[in-house]
């Protein structure tokens, strides 16, 4: 007959007498084999013969029993003279050449049956003197045994000795290292239990360790260069046992753990840097000399998230400068310009409303650089980088795609060649863009101005992957500015201005205006011309005025361009004028700043017209001192002179500086030089815009003949 106990179990029978338990928990069932009782005992029931079991069936072991102190024997002991571990069978001890004394209480110990290994009750042990108090003295007698066991063993494996240290960056992050100091294995030469809980090892390389035998030793943050580990040898009931026994009891020592090492010092400072590294490493910390001079340089009261952010941007403005200043090249984005032509809004529900659009661009770039300088002053801007560029640059590898309407039209390969401006700005933006003052102030330079946009990456970024973005990448790149944007934005305008779309949307335009322009005569809109054109210079002209007026760190006032409404009505009053048979008056000859029309105009009005200037005369004066390639046009404003008596106005040197240059203007006239004389390009609409002047111009002097 058999039966089965799963899991640990207690088993007891009726009188509640302990008959079985699972101490060790080394097994999950027990068997009863009562196959002999029949043979014994006939046909009797089992339950008339066996005492009735109580079976407790749990989830855990039970407890261990602990034994009692007080019972075990003392059987180890200190050589009273050398405080060497003495056994109670060891020769000395047994032949009495030695004196033992307790290594907790230090009272002497009297041998008791030394030598006789057999004797059970009692046994051999040492006897403290009567009526001593021997509180630990068991528990310590028992170290004693480990410490020989320690010795005996004649090596310790000494496990890995494991440090961590973090650091942590400007962004509150924590960046931990871990170092260590291998595993060993170190021969014994000598153990001595030093205190009631620690044993003093000498290893073979000399070295002292300090051996915890209680195993519950904390960990220690002290560096004192001296070496503990702890190690679970306390238990009594080694204090009983033959050096035999315990080598057979352990057979492999406890787990050992390390409390301080000899090169905890080394090994935290190790890992002091390599966290501290790891956090420079992801620009997230610098020196601390770099933070002394830092907070030499911020301002008093300043917000910690303000000054964290400040932190970060100088340390990747400064980063960046030193890749650039060691690498000598940068990688820059494409340039791209595009430039869109909707139809006129006069013709927007017609049949056909073709919009136009043209892309400009060049291939990414690597500019070489000779000299980098970090946050120095330019003009009214501190860019963070300023960099110049190892000799001349010529970008041939352009293109221009036309699109109609979003369709793509054609492709152009782009013969122009263009020049790098020597000097590139480089802008790093972390936690805030460049605004539009700081954006204006660039555009006020004409330079060649470059962002880092590190926002677009989580604002991080590790050292190597800065100097590989900044070297080699595009990514997070953009031109804030280029000069040559305007160059391209002029080209690209004149191109789509010679489309057939936009000159079939002009033919349709004017003929949807034509008859509101012919409606009224031609001195309507060549009085609304030259308004419109004196208007729209002399707005320039103050507008140049309190630039150069200007101070403080505000932005500059800006100049009225081609896509303003002051623009925008002389265009339209030039069509008018097309429409009365008077083209002509949109040529930029005639309506630039230094143009015919701005000049005649200043006579006209004795008063500078799109020039800063008070007078007529001053006026005449930079038409007089013009350059030999600028004097076609000269016998124009000597009839104006004389159209508009502006000769009333001058002083007597006036006159005199006057009268030599018309004389001279006369002498090259009739002497046919070319370069004095005007093609008959615009007489037609100045005789309209300025009648006073038709009968003079009409007669053709000074104009080159019709070569037809």
């Amino acid at each position: 007959m058999r039966f089965a106990l799963f899991k640990s179990a207690n088993v007891t029978n009726s009188d509640g007498k302990m008959m079985y338990s699972d101490r060790e928990s080394r097994c999950n069932m027990i068997t009863v084999d009562f196959s002999d009782f029949k043979s014994l005992y006939g046909n009797a029931t089992l339950e008339n013969l066996v005492t009735p079991w109580q079976v407790d069936i749990t989830d855990k072991p039970p407890a261990l029993r602990a034994p009692n102190v007080s019972n075990v024997p003392l059987k180890w002991a200190h050589d009273a003279l050398t405080g060497e571990p003495r056994y109670i069978h060891d020769r000395k001890v047994v032949d009495r050449l030695c004196s033992c004394i307790c290594p907790a209480c230090q009272l002497s110990l009297t041998p008791i049956l030394a030598g006789q290994l057999l004797r059970r009750d009692p046994t051999a042990h040492f006897r403290h003197p009567p009526g001593s108090q021997k509180d630990d003295c068991t528990i310590v007698a028992a170290r004693v045994a480990a410490t020989h066991l320690l010795l005996e063993y004649g090596f310790i494996d000494l496990p890995r000795r494991v440090i961590s240290r973090t650091a942590t960056g400007f962004s509150g992050q924590g960046y931990e290292i871990w170092v260590e100091e291998p595993a060993e294995r170190r021969m014994v030469r000598s153990a001595l239990l030093h205190d009631h809980v620690t044993a003093v090892l000498t290893l073979d390389n000399g070295r002292k360790l300090l051996a915890d035998l209680t195993g519950r030793r904390d960990l220690t943050s002290a560096f004192d260069d001296q070496a503990l580990v702890t190690i679970s040898l306390s238990d009594p009931e080694l204090a009983m046992l033959s050096p035999e026994e315990i080598r057979s009891r352990l057979r492999i020592l406890p787990d050992i753990r390390w409390c301080s090492h000899w090169n905890d010092r080394a090994l935290a400072t190790k890992a002091d840097a390599e966290s501290s590294q790891a956090a420079r490493d992801a620009l997230d910390d610098w020196s601390a000399d770099d933070e002394a001079d830092f907070r030499s340089r911020l301002t008093p009261g300043i917000d910690a998230e303000i000054a964290r952010n400040l932190r970060r941007e100088t340390l990747l403005h400064r980063e960046v400068k030193a890749i650039l200043e060691r690498e000598k090249r940068i990688t820059t984005p494409s340039l791209e310009v595009v430039v869109t032509r909707d139809p006129p809004e006069e013709l927007e529900m017609s049949w056909e409303e073709d919009t136009l659009r043209m892309d400009w661009c060049t291939a990414p770039k690597i500019l070489t650089l000779r000299d980098v300088q970090l946050e120095t002053r330019l003009g009214r801007i501190v860019p963070d980088v300023i960099a110049h560029l190892d000799g001349p640059h010529v970008d041939a590898d352009c293109h221009i795609e036309m699109w109609v309407s979003g369709s793509f039209d054609e492709g152009i390969e782009d013969s122009y060649a263009m020049t790098w401006p020597p000097t590139l700005l480089v802008e790093v933006t972390v936690t805030h863009g460049i605004d539009s003052e700081k954006l204006q102030r660039i555009r006020e330079l004409n330079l060649a101005t470059l962002e880092i946009d590190l926002s677009t990456l989580g604002g991080r970024v590790t050292l190597e992957g800065l100097r590989d973005l900044v070297v080699h990448q595009t990514i997070g790149k953009r031109w804030v500015h280029h000069p040559e944007f305007a160059i391209q934005q002029q080209r690209l305008n004149a191109e789509i201005d010679e489309h057939p779309v936009t000159r079939r949307n002009q033919e349709r335009l004017v003929e949807l205006k034509r008859q509101r322009w012919l409606t009224m005569p031609v001195a309507h809109w060549a009085d609304r011309y030259l308004e419109a054109l004196a208007g729209f210079h002399d707005a320039n002209a103050i507008i140049k005025r309190r630039q150069r007026q200007h101070q403080g760190d505000g932005p500059k006032p800006k100049l009225l361009g081609r896509d303003s409404d002051a623009w925008a009505l002389i265009t339209s009053e030039t069509e008018a004028l097309s429409a009365h048979g008077l083209p002509g008056a949109a040529h930029s000859s005639m309506v630039q700043e230094a143009g015919l029309v701005a000049r005649i105009l200043s006579i006209q009005r004795n008063t500078g017209v799109g020039y800063d200037l008070s007078s007529g005369y001053q006026v005449l004066n930079a038409i007089m001192l013009s350059g030999k390639g600028n004097k076609q046009w000269d016998t124009l404003y000597a009839i104006a002179v004389k159209a508009y008596d502006l000769e009333s106005h001058f002083t007597s040197d006036q006159t005199l500086r006057y009268k030599a240059w018309r004389k001279t203007l006369i002498e090259k006239v009739d002497a046919n030089d070319e370069a004095y004389m005007r093609p008959a390009t615009f007489d037609v609409v100045l005789s309209a815009l300025f009648p006073e002047m038709a009968e003079r111009i009409s007669k053709g002097y000074g104009r080159l003949p019709d070569r037809g």
